[in-house]
């Protein structure tokens, strides 16, 4: 066993990735967000003349053509949701443009830039710091729906250019296609997510030049609850609340396809692969955004807390928070 444990370790020294988790949950990239935790696509504008939340639901449903430009600090960048050694080493910035046609069809463009020096072990442990730097850059569009008043629906496509010289992203799939449905149920809104995420991998490894196709399958179930705070510091502003429990379950064949790929007669790796293609429960999520809106402005702190069940190192978090900070506009269009 402890060799296997040696392989694992070995393995990502090495530089071969994080368990994947999730893909946007409303905040794009489920890196999260997103599309990992970024701005809350759907097919709401609000230009308030009434701050009574009827009101504001009504207006928030209704179809209308936007561009919301935003800029989100965190306090620790994820590759969905899965960290390395510490909850605190890479605060970023996140940039997005998007823009909403009144037909529910979307197109945006993001990037995650690391704002400290991102430091990371090699193979033969030594550690090595990396400036500030572009980590991530994604392109996605997009279709919400709506069927009757209780039900909504997102498809959408994510294409992903990373940092292969960090070590979180070195071997992360770049497309990523996902679905996304839920219910209002007045108490409560629920909803399932569906992501196939996919990239086929090619390079020199032990010598020789591979090829590793890697396909992975991601569902989330999702539960939260909207109210709202009406006329705060004015007639016109208010603050939304959207408390949201996550349970996410997937595969992690792009972890299992590198380990045979690196020992391709190793028992041990042949296991670790078996396991990772295994469809598993991968991480609980507890966020709790807290926006204020005033004219076409938000402003949204939010407390992210995550627990994993499958972790990708030995020496990665158990559990961890992440503290987000956002601003946004909104450009409204008839």
């Amino acid at each position: 066993m402890r060799e296997g444990y040696h392989i694992f370790r070995r393995f990502f020294c090495d530089g071969f990735l994080l368990t994947i988790a999730f893909l946007a949950i409303g905040k794009p990239s489920y890196s999260s967000g997103l599309i990992n935790n970024k701005i809350k696509i759907d097919s709401s504008a609000v230009t308030l003349d009434s701050t009574d939340s009827a009101k504001i639901a009504e207006k928030k449903s209704a179809k209308t053509r936007y561009i919301d430009v935003s800029l989100e600090y965190g306090s620790n960048f994820t590759y969905r949701n899965q960290i390395g050694p510490t909850a605190y080493d890479a605060p970023y910035l996140f940039p997005t443009v998007l823009y909403h046609d009144k037909t529910g069809l979307w197109a945006s463009v993001s990037a995650y830039r690391l704002i400290n020096p991102y430091k990371q072990t090699q193979a033969d442990g030594t550690v090595t710091t990396t400036a500030p730097t572009w980590i991530e850059a994604d392109f996605s569009a997009g279709w919400d729906f709506n069927i009757g008043d209780k039900n909504d629906g997102t498809l959408s496509y994510l294409y992903s250019r990373f940092d292969r010289n960090i070590q979180l992203v070195k071997e992360a799939p770049g497309n990523t296609f996902e679905g996304y449905f839920a219910h209002d149920f007045n108490l409560i809104k629920s909803g399932l997510r569906g992501d196939y995420t996919y990239e086929n991998f090619t390079g020199v490894l032990n010598g020789k030049r591979v090829n590793v196709p890697v396909t992975d399958y991601y569902a989330s179930w999702e539960t939260s609850r909207e109210f709202y705070i009406d006329g705060v510091f004015s007639h016109s502003d208010y603050f939304e609340f959207e408390p949201m429990f996550t349970l996410l379950a997937g595969t992690d064949n792009f972890i299992g396809k590198f380990i045979v790929a690196r020992y391709p007669t190793s028992k041990q790796a042949a296991h670790y692969a078996g396991i990772a293609s295994q469809f598993l429960i991968q991480e609980f999520i507890f966020d709790i955004p807290a926006a204020y809106n005033i004219g076409n402005f938000t402003f949204t702190p939010s407390f992210e807390y995550t627990i994993l069940t499958q972790k990708a190192t030995e020496t990665s978090p158990t559990s961890f928070p992440i503290y987000r900070f956002s601003a946004a506009y909104r450009f409204n269009f008839k």
